[in-house]
């Protein structure tokens, strides 16, 4: 009788096989060089006019309560003269200093999250915290900010939205914008030209909105 040899499975793998983890390593480490893309100006902007109508909406909601069956006491709290501002423009320097003071912590809490972007290679949890922090303070900014103005459109209903006319939608736009950036790069870093473009466009929109509050009434 002739014995059956039984060969030992072959080590050697094929060359296909031996690739393709190396093939998906190279792959990993490229994406990891070239980073996520870079976002384009039209989706911050599309993003920005989502924000927007949110607010817009919240705004009429507290609006609608307030005009609903607070409207007396709104008025009492608020007690808004009406009287106009001096059209000058030492005022409207005021105007968007004042304004801008808002926007500068947006702005701050972009650097939060760009720094902890640019420091990945040195783990730390300060970022992460001042992060989560500065979200909570600017979250009750926004709500508080909301509550206000809501209330006065819904004490005051087409008399504020005259003297809220025409500079409030550009504040809204320009608060919305910057509010987009930091969405953006919250959790990833966001290119130097990105960042310059959005704020600019930002601070141009909150100047010229200066602008008009100051020189055109309705």
């Amino acid at each position: 009788m002739i014995g059956q040899r039984t060969e030992p499975p072959s080590a050697t793998v094929p060359a296909a096989a031996q690739c393709a983890p190396a093939a998906h390593v190279a792959l990993k480490q490229s994406a990891a060089r070239i980073g996520p893309r870079e976002p384009s100006l039209f989706e911050t902007v599309r993003l920005a006019s989502a924000l927007a109508i949110v607010l817009t909406l919240a705004c009429g909601l507290i609006a609608a309560v307030v005009h609903a069956g607070f409207a007396a006491q709104a008025r009492r709290w608020l007690a808004f003269p009406f009287t106009g501002i001096p059209a000058r423009p030492d005022i409207a320097a005021r105007i968007f200093l004042h304004n801008l003071r808002a926007l500068a912590a947006v702005g701050g809490m972009i650097l939060i999250t760009q720094s902890g972007q640019w420091r990945a290679h040195e783990p730390t949890r300060a970022p992460t915290t001042a992060r989560r922090l500065g979200e909570v303070l600017l979250g009750g900014a926004i709500v508080a900010n909301l509550i206000v103005v809501g209330a006065s459109f819904g004490a005051y209903g087409t008399r504020m939205l005259r003297a809220a006319l025409p500079h409030g939608p550009l504040e809204l736009a320009a608060y919305s914008l910057a509010l987009a950036l930091y969405r953006q790069g919250r959790t990833r870093g966001l290119p130097a030209r990105h960042l310059l473009t959005i704020v600019t466009l930002s601070v141009a929109t909150l100047a010229l909105a200066a602008v008009l509050e100051t020189y055109v009434n309705l």
